[in-house]
């Protein structure tokens, strides 16, 4: 059975390695870190008394162009055990409980971690919280094994409500304390009971070994046709500004700083996925478009403002932000193009990362590069496209939100793509300029990680 070491350091953080991974410890001054790269000589990666910012400089610079792509992307959904919808097969053969434990890693799982070097998972159902702290532990033991020994980032989209009746929180149900949906929390109008909200979840995720939470959902409920109204914190910019803060806080805070019990947060859907045209949605062809009758683009965008602000610390700004699937149409008349939310370098450049000077995670929506479905009424099939589905490629899909400005990919699992387009950037651009890109995602990614 797999043992979990622990050291603890005199002012210092306690590790946690396992015992079967072969990743050893470096002694210095009387602290101990770990040796990551296996060299015995002590990094600044590896050095936790450096900033995180720092750490993720000096990884970033170290790391192949491989191994970036690796970091750019994310699992598709993962249920522990693979069953059902989610089925996955192990050594080859459907889960039997009678044969497998439920806690074990699947052959797609492998290959996940192995061969495409994937660092972040999408977890979705789970048969409990010990199963799942157990899978993590098989999860983390692997990911030391590999070059860099980078742990493998577990994320989850809400899970502490009552019903698991869509792919958005399909985890939600499940034997951890349950709360009121987002709209549920605004109606108390208490923004305190969300920051408690956020501490609670915050410490049942990392007991299951989960520390990055796709959420809050800040858009604006102007549309209350929307089928993810119940998501929002209602149509105030004010109250949702309020909300989306103190769930931040919650979630992201140890005892007010970063810490063993802090879960990353991902603002979505930037700009504001409450428009959509008609209360439809964007996961459909036909409810592709956000709509603006009364140029209300401004007050969709205050509840991420307050988020993501620069005045803001560390602890308390968004550390992700995921654009939705839905084309702002003539967002900004003569400066936008007309494509989804991701593949928009206004939106994500010009805006986000200039204006507002956010320079953390921009990760898209899952799913946006493929082609579309065939069955148009196959709602959360993913491979909405919206504004690129013609005339590009999957491949050529990657160079647009990469130059956009994204930095990761969600529900990609495939390296190839990415790859082709650094080569693309490297034809365009000049070779320095595309490896300098590259490795400007990979120190936001690994910031977070850090």
């Amino acid at each position: 059975m797999m043992k979990i070491r622990y050291v603890q350091n005199d002012e210092g953080p306690e590790l946690a390695y396992s015992s079967e991974s072969g990743l050893g410890l470096i002694e210095k001054n009387g602290h101990y870190f770990k040796d990551h790269d296996r060299t015995g000589k002590l990094k600044e990666f590896e050095d936790w008394r450096l900033s995180p910012q720092k750490r993720a400089k000096d990884l970033a610079q170290r790391l192949s162009i491989e191994d970036i792509a690796g970091l750019m992307l994310f699992t598709s959904h993962l249920a522990i055990p693979s069953t059902g919808k989610r089925s996955q097969t192990y050594g080859g053969k459907e889960y039997d409980p009678q044969v497998t434990t439920p806690s074990e890693l699947t052959d797609i799982q492998k290959e996940y971690f192995c061969k495409n070097r994937i660092k972040h998972t999408l977890v979705t159902t789970i048969q409990s919280p010990q199963v799942a702290a157990e899978w993590n532990n098989k999860v983390q033991s692997l990911s030391e094994t590999m070059p860099w020994a980078i742990p493998i980032v577990n994320s989850t989209d809400p899970r502490h409500g009552y019903n698991s009746d869509a792919e958005f929180n399909e985890g939600s149900g499940g034997q951890i304390s349950q709360w009121p949906e987002s709209i549920g929390l605004a109606a108390t109008f208490d923004p305190e009971l969300a920051r408690r909200f956020g501490t609670i979840a915050s410490k049942e995720d990392r007991a299951m070994g989960i520390s990055m939470y796709l959420g809050p959902q800040i858009d604006l409920g102007t549309e209350p046709r929307w089928m993810r109204y119940s998501g929002t914190f209602g149509e105030s910019a004010r109250l949702s500004s309020k909300f989306a803060n103190a769930i931040v806080e919650g979630f992201q805070q140890t005892l007010g700083r970063w810490g063993k019990e802090s879960v990353s947060t991902m603002a979505k859907h930037w700009p504001g996925g409450g428009v959509i045209e008609a209360g439809r949605d964007a996961h459909f062809a036909y409810g592709k478009y956000g709509v603006y009758p009364q140029n209300n683009q401004q007050y969709q965008l205050l509840p991420f403002i307050s988020v993501l602000d620069k005045k803001l610390t560390d602890v308390d700004r968004i550390a992700g932000i995921m654009p939705y699937y839905s084309i702002s149409m003539d967002f900004a008349p003569g400066q936008s193009e007309n494509v989804g939310n991701a593949y928009s370098h206004y939106l994500i450049t010009d805006l986000l990362r200039q204006k507002y000077q956010y320079d953390e995670v921009v990760c898209t929506d899952w799913c946006i590069t493929a082609d579309e479905p065939s069955n148009v009424v196959d709602i959360l099939s993913g491979d909405q496209s919206w504004g690129v589905e013609e005339n590009f490629t999957v491949a050529e899909r990657h160079l647009k939100l990469l130059l956009a400005g994204v930095d990761q990919f969600g529900g990609n699992k495939d390296p190839e793509p990415i790859l082709w387009a650094y080569q693309q950037m490297c034809k365009m651009m000049g070779k320095p300029w595309a490896e300098k890109r590259f490795r400007k995602s990979a120190m936001r990614i690994l910031k977070n990680i850090f």
